[in-house]
């Protein structure tokens, strides 16, 4: 049982037994035959107090109840307000504002009991305590009868006590215990009523939580996205049951390592809040830009699919894994409508479940093998795949809650040759060693009182110099330095410039012309190491992420969208001092801090040994590269005579007055280099087959 709040606790000006009192104001009608208790359970962020009434219905014959339901309060003190959910029902409902009618309290209470005896009914629930209890007494025999009539009484005690061994009508033994699958095809089965094979998305999930699984809350909704949901919002359940044990087994065993790990750390609402708050903020935004245009009624409110759909459309603002979990998230109506004005709250929630459940992502082992098995599912038969592929593998690793953020960051550091040809080796030791590192809570919460820490020094001494006053020395000498910084701030172009120098170099070698505008992707990529790119002062890091980043359209690069969408994000990647550190280092292959993972490859090869290359196959991409190579010089000779026609060259010029006379690079960031210290990497044909559009236009190219 959850302990209680002492009733003499004061919370944001308010006592607990003042809110106690409030709730009971509010039950105490709801029902006659239902007796009920109401406790406070706890405090959430200094200021909502947590409350719960549980209601039963115990009887003479059975004065311990075998259901109950439990209603949960939320207590606001700063606005006094006061909110409640039956059980695990996504539906909140208002005191004083809309809710139940005054007599549909008691039939909610009634039906959720329902629903708890007939699960119940499919899976014996009883404790050991009730299995002592429930057994019926024995027979009692007259030792008085004639011999004659005790043979008789023998003989039907014989015949009885069978039945008398049952505990309860319903009971399951357990030897009779169902197997999942069929213990969750009786349970949706008899909640489908109408026989449609189908249920929404809140019936699955109550049942789900009212199934004794045990399974924790972030991993039922890790169990909800492998439901397909239709565009209704509905969820054909016969697919979903049929995948939920092993699904299950899963989640059981990975969340018993997790446990074994002992993670003691708890991240706290603040400390996100100050690290990653900006990020956040700039997702919102873009998210409630497609909100907005879908809602054309101004509800504030999307049915689930429109929801996703516009989740979805902000593809680099949003990852995959967090669309799925937002999904589980969000709360809906009865109507299946939801509510997007707590996005941001949702979001922070988000980011505090994935550091306090990461699974997969503190475990190596585990690590490993989820990124190795999605690069199979892309093809993998060599030790090299194009950046693009690394994405995609990124993107749709399902058992990693990865915001797109940080998906960018580790293609950011994750080094490739001209070609975009990525070392699967040295890809898996950089994202191995970088995915525990950002999801380990004790290094994130150093991260954030290490931040908060200068942000206070900061304001501090800003308050002392304002409470005693500046001299003229100090004056002076802070005059000097805002010029500095002021300079240094003119001499680093800022967003608008570096977008439209990276437009005009790609129009300079865009001989076609079309609309929208498009380049083939190492067309586009020749560009971007071009020697005029050093004016936007780029870092390596940056250009990486930027070139990494690319989405193809038939087969083509539409630049003037790709640095229009992803230049702002750089610069945004800038400010942030959560990934600061992550990207000052050195993440090349032989970088010192990588793990070392070569103990893994036993217990799983990287290349299975059915698809293992083979030594002349190696020396025919050797001398493949070699050609593409000799055909990229030349192209990068026309594209530098395609820059010195004199029109182009005078556009460049005016672009760039600003920063001609501005240094080399701005302080902290290194010159994009043209030449990679990456050794030569080459994939053959026939490894190309089953890769994405990017790596294929990358191998047209080459050729």
């Amino acid at each position: 049982m959850r302990d209680e709040l002492p009733y003499d606790l004061n919370v944001g000006g308010v006592p607990v037994c003042r809110a106690i009192m409030r709730v009971e104001d509010k039950v105490s009608g709801w029902s006659e035959k239902y007796q009920h208790i109401t406790r406070a359970v706890g405090v959430k962020s200094g200021r909502y107090i947590l409350l719960e009434t549980i209601f039963s219905k115990p009887t003479q014959e059975k004065p311990v109840p075998v259901a109950v339901v439990c209603v949960r309060f939320t207590l606001d003190t700063m606005t006094s307000s006061l909110t409640y959910r039956f059980e695990q029902e996504s539906v909140r409902h208002k005191v004083g504002g809309q809710s139940l009618a005054p007599s549909k309290y008691e039939y909610w209470l009634d039906r959720i009991i329902s629903d708890k005896m007939q699960v119940r009914l499919l899976q014996s629930l009883a404790t050991p305590f009730e299995e002592t209890r429930l057994q019926s007494p024995p027979a009692v025999r007259d030792d008085r009868e004639e011999p004659e009539e005790e043979s008789e009484d023998e003989d039907d005690e014989e015949l009885m006590l069978p039945a008398s061994r049952a505990p309860y009508p319903g009971h399951v033994s357990e030897a009779e215990k169902l197997p999942l699958s069929t213990l969750l095809a009786n349970i949706f089965d008899a909640a489908d009523e109408e026989d449609e094979l189908e249920l929404t998305h809140k019936e699955v999930a109550d049942l789900l939580y009212a199934t004794p699984l045990g399974l924790e809350d972030w991993d039922i909704k890790l169990l909800l996205t492998h439901a397909d949901e239709k565009t209704t919002g509905k969820i054909e359940y016969r697919p979903f049951v049929e995948q939920a044990p092993d699904v299950v087994q899963g989640l059981l065993s990975r969340r018993a390592a997790y446990d074994a790990r002992k993670p003691t750390t708890r991240v706290s609402q603040e400390a996100i809040e100050l690290c990653y708050g900006e990020e956040i903020e700039e997702v919102a935004r873009a998210v409630r830009e497609a909100f907005t245009a879908e809602d054309v009624n101004g509800k504030n409110t999307l049915s689930r699919h429109q929801f996703r759909s516009c989740l979805m459309s902000r593809q680099e603002r949003v990852s995959i894994q967090e669309v799925q979990m937002l999904m589980q998230m969000c709360k809906e109506d009865e109507y299946g409508q939801v509510p997007y004005d707590d996005i941001v709250f949702l979001l922070q929630a988000l980011r505090v479940d994935a550091l306090h459940n990461a699974l997969v992502e503190t475990d190596i082992s585990q690590l490993r093998i989820h990124l190795i098995m999605g690069m199979r599912r892309l093809g993998l038969v060599d030790r090299v795949m194009p950046i693009w592929d690394i994405k995609a593998v990124l993107l749709h690793a399902d058992q990693l809650c990865l915001s797109r953020m940080q998906i960018h960051v580790i293609l950011s550091i994750v080094h490739s040759n001209h070609f975009g040809q990525v070392d699967v080796e040295v890809f898996l030791r950089v994202a191995c060693t970088v995915i525990p590192n950002i999801f380990d809570a004790a290094l994130f919460m150093d991260k954030a009182t290490t931040i908060a820490k200068e942000k206070a020094d900061l304001l501090a001494k800003q308050e002392a110099e304002e409470l005693q006053g500046i001299t003229a020395s100090i004056a002076t000498k802070r005059r000097v330095d805002e010029d500095d910084i002021e300079d240094e701030k003119t001499n680093a172009p800022d967003r608008e410039a570096v977008e439209k120098i990276l437009q005009l170099l790609c129009n300079s070698v865009d001989d076609r012309h079309r609309q929208p505008p498009t380049l083939e992707l190492q067309k586009f990529r020749d560009a971007m190491h071009h020697e005029s790119v050093s004016q936007c002062q780029l870092s390596d890091a940056e250009m990486r992420g930027f070139l990494a980043e690319v989405a193809m359209e038939r087969g083509e690069v539409l630049y003037v969208e790709h640095i229009r969408t992803w230049v702002p994000i750089i610069f945004e990647l800038r400010k942030s001092r959560v990934y600061d550190g992550i990207l000052a280092k050195d993440w090349s292959e032989g970088a010192a801090h990588l793990l070392d993972l070569s103990e893994h490859e036993a217990a799983f090869p990287l290349i299975e040994d059915s698809s293992r290359p083979s030594s002349a196959n190696s020396h025919h991409q050797r001398a493949s590269m070699s050609r593409c190579g000799s055909r990229s010089s030349r192209g990068s000779r026309r594209l530098s005579t395609a820059l010195r026609r004199p029109s182009d060259a005078r556009k460049m010029q005016r672009l760039a007055s600003r920063s001609s006379d501005r240094p080399a690079m701005q302080s902290g960031a290194r010159s994009f280099s043209r030449q990679n210290s990456f050794r030569s990497l080459a994939r053959s044909n026939s490894n190309i087959s089953g890769a994405s559009s990017p790596s294929d236009m990358s191998q047209k190219s080459g050729r």
